[in-house]
């Protein structure tokens, strides 16, 4: 008996899981199974018979009930594509097969949700931008000038202090809340005072000479850094002046270069700004709607991540037990990004929000302007199909997120 699509009822077990009861065609499975005897036997090897002169009925004595599983699962396999095919259903992941009684056969699927309700009422603390004040640009002229700074030995009697930057080499070693070491190295060197590490390990140097010990408690990584201090040497910074600052590009003056790296700090922390808000943004989203999503889709996510880290030569070496929670770990990444895809595709499509060829050539031309570089090699960089198409994405999230905030976004203080 043929399965007619337009009479089949597809039932919801879930928002994301469905199935269908399926009639085995046992007519066209015999037919199917005839011929997968055939060719069985064209290629069988058994025992007392040339190969592929054994007869139809030996070979069906060794292989029929195996060919005929198969058989069955391709006709009911055909079947169910035509009926998800009329109804416009996107199967998610593998389907499972389901003997019940005689010919009768369930197929379990999963589909991506339908967001029926999008709440997008939106109420995000209000994030205060630094201000990048006069103190601020001289910091980071300076960690610029780093770069062209001197050495000086210090004498063995000479202390660290807390104004001066330094070039320090240490020996030492980390270990973790059980006295077990976690990493070590000699000869290690640090820059203090620098904006480069943290404020609360460099505080851990501050009055040590050579020869010296130090100790610092990572209370965030749980972890204990030990060592000692094997050479000093404090940096001399070159004066800002006009050949100083022609190693940093072209600049004339020494206010040109302060109003460049003014614009650069300004730009870093409107970035920063913009970053900050989309995650608040997002996180708020997916608070308001709270929806399904098929285990498949997020375990095939999970596994992608992984394959990955291990590709980038990263996790190779771990623990059944870590090797676990880092997968629960990469399954809920992968459902906050999954839900997150979902939502901004239906926005995308609620608010009929697109991205025109006005809009890309309008990026070449501002990315070409900022980067002082020409518009033809700009689109040099998008040239490639999969790089167009991922400049379109990110230029529509933009315009996702630009929408969100302008017409959708609260912002409430802490």
């Amino acid at each position: 008996m043929n399965n007619a699509p337009g009479e089949i009822t597809i039932n919801d077990e879930s928002s994301v899981r469905k199935s269908v009861n399926l009639k085995l065609d046992e007519t066209r499975a015999q037919e199917l199974l005839s011929k997968k005897l055939a060719l069985a036997a064209k290629n069988a090897n058994i025992k007392g018979f040339r190969p592929g002169k054994a007869p139809v009925s030996i070979i069906k004595k060794y292989y029929e009930n195996e060919l005929l599983e198969e058989a069955s699962a391709e006709i009911l396999n055909e079947d169910f594509r035509k009926i998800i095919a009329e109804k416009g259903i996107q199967v998610i992941g593998a389907p499972t097969l389901e003997k019940k009684e005689g010919c009768e056969y369930c197929i379990s699927f999963d589909v991506m949700p339908e967001i029926k309700v999008l709440n997008l009422d939106l109420k995000i603390k209000k994030i205060k931008k630094r201000e990048i004040t006069d103190e601020i640009i001289k910091e980071e002229m300076d960690f610029l000038l780093e770069r062209l700074a001197d050495q000086q030995k210090l004498d063995d009697s000479a202390a660290i202090n807390e104004n001066d930057r330094y070039f320090v080499k240490i020996d030492y070693i980390t270990v973790d809340e059980n006295g077990k070491e976690v990493d070590s190295a000699k000869d290690y060197s640090i820059s203090l005072n620098s904006s480069i590490i943290d404020k609360s390990f460099e505080a851990s140097f501050i009055g040590k000479k050579k020869g010296d010990s130090f100790e610092f408690n990572d209370k965030e990584r749980k972890v204990s850094v030990k060592g000692f201090i094997k050479e000093i040497n404090r940096k001399i910074l070159p004066e800002l002046n006009a050949d100083t600052i022609r190693n940093f590009g072209d600049f004339k003056e020494v206010e040109d270069f302060k109003k460049y790296v003014a614009k650069s700090l300004g730009d870093y922390e409107e970035k920063k700004y913009k970053e900050a808000l989309r995650s608040l943004i997002s996180e708020e989203l997916a608070n308001l709607n709270q929806t399904e999503l098929p285990q498949s889709v997020i375990e095939e996510d999970a596994k992608a991540r992984l394959k990955e880290l291990k590709e980038q030569g990263k996790y190779k070496d771990i623990s059944e037990k870590q090797g676990g929670d880092l997968m629960n770990i990469l399954k809920i990444m992968a459902r906050r990004d999954i839900m997150l895809y979902l939502l901004l595709s239906e926005i995308t499509k609620r608010e009929n929000l697109t991205v025109s060829e006005s809009d890309v050539e309008e990026f070449y031309r501002k990315t070409a302007s900022e980067s002082n570089i020409k518009e033809d090699e700009v689109k040099g960089f998008y040239s490639s199909k999969e790089a167009a198409e991922n400049l379109k994405q990110a230029l529509l999230e933009d315009k996702i997120f630009d929408f969100l905030i302008l017409n959708k976004v609260t912002y409430i203080e802490e």
